[in-house]
């Protein structure tokens, strides 16, 4: 199961940078314009692992979310704003928020805070199952036909980031953006090599790992 996101800001651009920026990690993400929207969704979506609010919205703005979440969900909440005034940082953690960053937004800091939320909650840790292919996202644990897989950090990585989007093609570009974070500047060759050793490390279940010709890699979920 996917880890879901719900993402609320009425500024449109911004909300599909981001979404596609947390797309590409791995995430599935839900689109709210406004704070009642957010919360709407977070009540029709209750295994939703945080919440991302602005605080200037109409109809709700983020603060009043942040509160009304909190009257039945403990889920994480990030508020994102352009204010930079203490007092607002102030006003967001009363009303519940556990991290609170200020636009413009660096990407790569963002990310940080929504994984280290992720973390503290426990969220990042659920059991990756596809076939007798297991991950443990928390340990970093990888077993195949039962049996424990010895990976290197990138191979994880690599694994983990099309585990999380299972039947889905990735791009090269994609996948070194997101393995190798946006400042590595290599080539398909690099991804096509790390691939060809995850699939023999894992054995019978490297077969899982396939190649979509001229388009990428994808990780094959077999139907329970």
């Amino acid at each position: 199961m996917l880890t879901k996101i719900i993402l609320a800001d009425d500024e449109e651009r911004w909300r599909l940078i981001v979404h596609d920026f947390l797309e590409q990690e791995g995430f599935t993400v839900l689109e709210a314009a406004d704070g009642q929207q957010a919360v709407s969704l977070l009540r029709a979506n209750p295994d939703t692992a945080l919440v991302i609010l602005d605080i200037m919205m109409p109809v709700m703005n983020g603060l009043e979310a942040c509160t009304e979440i909190r009257s039945f969900s403990q889920v994480p909440v990030l508020m994102v704003t352009a204010r930079e005034d203490e007092e607002s940082e102030i006003s967001g953690f009363r009303g519940g928020a556990d991290q609170y960053i200020s636009k413009p937004v660096k990407m790569l800091a963002f990310m940080e805070r929504v994984k280290s939320l992720l973390r503290r909650s426990g969220r990042s840790q659920e059991l990756l199952r596809f076939g007798q292919l297991e991950i443990d996202p928390g340990s970093g644990a990888v077993r195949a036909a039962g049996e424990p897989v010895s990976l290197t950090p990138k191979e994880f990585d690599l694994l983990l980031y099309l585990a999380r989007t299972p039947n889905q093609v990735r791009s090269r570009e994609q996948i070194l953006h997101a393995v190798w974070n946006t400042d590595y500047y290599g080539d398909g060759r690099t991804v096509d090599t790390h691939v060809k050793n995850l699939r023999m490390k894992l054995g019978a279940c490297g077969e899982l790992v396939r190649t979509v010709r001229s388009r990428g890699y994808l990780l094959e979920a077999p139907e329970q």
